[in-house]
């Protein structure tokens, strides 16, 4: 979301217009890194995470709820990551538990006070948006309006969910290299 003059508290956004953040309040609350501690555990989180799920289409992951802990043990490989990256990442969660990562979703407050020290809402620089438009928590509807944020904003939109730079990566590099290739590349040569 844009910086906003008042402050409003995850709950009030998740009750009002952002049901499908739901899961930041359950991943903060401290329940997941208290439940998820085994290394099979971990595995299975993050298995869940990127895409992976139960023999019946169980899945681990509610927008509106958070982790569903009962199909912790049903979830398949993720169909994103090879063996040798879900190992790396096991075995680094660990090591160091998941409290470090989810504290992220602790920060509202913090990050709304930080922005408030921008001196300015409007981003000058051009921007690329990539529009994921399976993207469950970040849906398309999210994005209306966000032009008058930016001085030059080129939007595309890929098939694909969350994670589509592993989705379709040929189509979102191709986006981005046609993007740097006519706007970011091309202003720099017509500036010289």
């Amino acid at each position: 979301m844009a910086p906003t003059k008042h402050f409003v508290s995850l709950e009030d956004a998740v009750r009002t217009v952002l049901p499908q953040f739901g899961y930041q309040i359950h991943l903060a609350s401290g329940e997941v890194e208290k439940v998820i501690v085994s290394k099979e555990q971990i595995r299975q989180f993050l298995n869940a995470l990127y895409g992976g799920h139960g023999p019946n289409g169980e899945i681990l992951f509610s927008p509106e709820k958070g982790v569903i802990f009962e199909n912790l043990s049903k979830i398949g490989a993720s169909p994103l990551l090879s063996e040798r990256e879900m190992d790396y990442y096991v075995n680094e969660y660990t090591n160091h538990g998941l409290h470090s990562t989810l504290n992220w979703y602790r920060t509202r407050d913090l990050n709304y006070e930080e922005e408030l020290g921008l001196e300015k809402s409007r981003i000058d620089v051009p921007v690329l948006f990539v529009q994921a438009l399976n993207d469950t928590v970040l849906t398309p509807d999210l994005a209306r309006g966000m032009e008058q944020h930016f001085a030059q904003l080129t939007r595309r939109e890929v098939t694909a969910g969350h994670w589509a730079l592993w989705q379709a990566p040929e189509q979102v590099n191709g986006m981005i290299r046609e993007w740097l290739e006519v706007v970011a590349i091309g202003h720099a040569k017509s500036s010289l």
